[in-house]
Formats: C-alpha cells, structure tokens, sequence
C-alpha cells in the first residue's frame, strides 16, 4: 500500500491520493507535496487541495511523516524482472557512486501484476531512504505508487519529470538521428528501416520518434512498412527479415532497437544468402557483447549505463538532501560506433 494511504475501517472503497488528486483537478505529484507541507505549492492551490482532503475523508498515513524525518543510508533499485546486460552496467554505476557518497543500495527486481497495483515492496519500504526504479512505459501505474508513497525517487529510462518524478534518460532520438544520416550515406529514404521493439516501450517508441523526425528532415514521408514493431528478441528480428524477404524488400538498410533483434536480422539474412552490409546495412542499440562477436560485427549505437546509473544516484541524492527542489530531466547522450554490418569498410 503507498504510504500516503490507510485502509479505512469501514467501507469498501477506501479514499486514496489518487481521488483527492481527480477531485482537486490537480497531479499526485501536488497532492503528495500539499500532504508534506511543500512551500513549492501554491496557497490556493494548497488550500484547495486540503479541503478535498477534509471533505472526501483522506487520511495520509502518519508512517509517510516517518519516514521523512528518520536516515538509513539506503537506496533502492528496483530492475524489471527480466533484464538485459546493459542494466548490468547501469547497477554497477549506481552501486559504486552510491558507496562514494555514504549509500547502501539495496537491489529488488519489479513483478508485473494484472491489476496495476505496486509491484515492487520495496517501494513501501522504511529500510530505504529513497528509490531508483527502471519504468519502461509511459503509463505504468508503478509511478502513481511510488509518488503516492512520498518516498523521494528518481526514474531510469523514461521520462517521468511532467508526473512530478525527476529522470535520468537516454537521448535516444539524437542516437537514432546519427545512426540513420549515418546509412543514408549509401540507401534512399525509401530503402530505410526501424524495426522495434514492444510498442509501448518508452526506449522503442522514442527510436521511433527520431526516426521518422529524421527521414522528415530529408523531406521524405515515413511509410507503415518502414516502421515495425514487435519486441526484444532475436526470433523477432528473424521474422522480419523473413517477411521482408517474401516481398522481395529485404535490401537497403535496417536500424533495429537493440542488438538482439538487429543479430536476428542478421542471422536470416545470412540463410537468405543477402549479404550484410553489401545488399542490407544493419544497426543495432545497446553494444552489448552478441554485437563484438557476430560476423560481420554489429554497427551499434552504444547507451552509457554505467553513468546513468551514477547520475541517478547523485540525482537522488540531490533530491534528499533539497526535497522541495524543481523536479529535472537529464538526457544522456549516446555514441554511434560504426563497424562492418553498416560499412565495407574495416575499422
């Protein structure tokens, strides 16, 4: 249960901050400031949100004050569940600039739920001083919980600073942008494509944003065909190249959304007897390892884990140590590293 909230006696439908907030025509983010006395809150806007509070019967609950006046020198990072090599480095980052500056970190892993109710008990926690937490779509309800819960918290990898949540995050469309004038070096517009990940997925969603902002730029209108989404994985990246090739498409040049799906590509390629890069050119996201061992070796825009993850930390600490302080999104920049999927060329 979030902090803020206590199950009412009576009752079956107990009053939370997520009412006051619909009510008061106001964030949660807001409503969580106004129940711990934040001067960031405009007086009326205060006000107005104390009356709804009085007159729907919201009683915060007193642990939430509690834990804002006690330290434990502990910070919680909670990782999806399944996750990749590069939140390795991202929880090596974190791990050591928190021992820099005097920080435990206590590591939980995130269990998705069919109804939408927190998923993480580390998020309610009072082992933990403050929270980082990996959230993937721009409408998980896990930010709801965690602003709910008055527990100071900074978000990786998707932009959660208009809920009221400061976020540390990849500047996916300039890495996209650099890996597609970077192919139209040797491929049309028309030859060009994204094939995604899950189609929710902030990371995926934000590739694709930059992808068709900089075909635009060439004055060529994205086609359907040209961006596909699907998820993760090698096998997805294997279907694609498949489809394409019954239409007698697969040629040009492909940005995939991670390593994995652009290996995939890749390996059909190969038993499609399509050379790579000399009939498709192939870029990937991540460099992680499967890039430096395929052949040819993955042309690969490269996302710098490690120091988000230190960034995150000392972004929440920051916000500990000024808890009123302007809610900020960092973008961390990403580097293309171009090899010999997307080039003749030996580096």
């Amino acid at each position: 249960m979030p902090l803020h909230e206590t199950t009412p006696s009576a009752g079956p439908d107990p009053i939370s901050i997520r009412d006051v907030a619909a009510t008061a025509g106001v964030s949660i983010a807001t409503v969580s400031r106004v129940i711990n006395d934040s001067p960031a809150v405009a007086a009326a806007t205060a006000a107005k949100v104390r009356e709804v509070i009085t007159r729907l019967g919201y009683v915060p609950n007193p642990m939430a004050k509690v834990f804002s006046s006690r330290e434990s020198h502990i910070i919680g990072l909670a990782l999806p569940r399944f996750h990749g090599e590069f939140m390795t480095w991202l929880l090596h980052g974190a791990d050591e600039e928190a021992t820099q500056l005097g920080y435990h970190l206590m590591m939980t892993t995130i269990a998705k739920s069919e109804d939408g109710t927190a998923r993480s008990h580390i998020v309610g926690s009072l082992l933990i001083d403050a929270l980082l937490v990996v959230i993937t779509e721009q409408d998980d309800p896990l930010a709801e919980d965690v602003l709910a819960s008055g527990v100071p918290t900074v978000v990786l990898d998707t932009d959660m600073s208009k809920q009221g949540l400061d976020s540390v995050i990849l500047d996916n469309e300039r890495g996209t942008r650099e890996a597609v004038d970077h192919l139209l070096r040797w491929v049309e517009p028309a030859s060009l494509y994204f094939v995604g990940g899950p189609p929710q997925n902030y990371d995926t969603q934000q590739r694709a944003k930059g992808f068709t902002a900089a075909l635009e730029a060439r004055g060529w209108q994205v086609t359907p065909e040209q961006i596909e989404m699907g998820d993760y994985s090698l096998e997805w990246g294997k279907e694609w190249a498949i489809r394409m090739s019954r239409r007698g498409k697969l040629s040009g040049a492909v940005l995939a959304a991670n390593d994995k799906i652009a290996c995939g590509i890749m390996h059909a390629a190969g038993d499609l007897k399509v050379s790579v890069p000399d009939q498709l050119r192939v870029i990937g996201f991540n460099d992680s390892q499967i890039s430096r061992l395929v052949r040819p070796r993955l042309s690969t825009v490269a996302l710098p884990m490690a120091e988000m993850g230190a960034l995150a930390v000392r972004t929440l600490v920051r916000r500990i140590e000024h808890p009123h302080a302007e809610v900020h999104c960092t973008k961390l920049p990403t580097k293309l590293l171009i090899r010999e999927s997307s080039t003749a060329v030996h580096f």
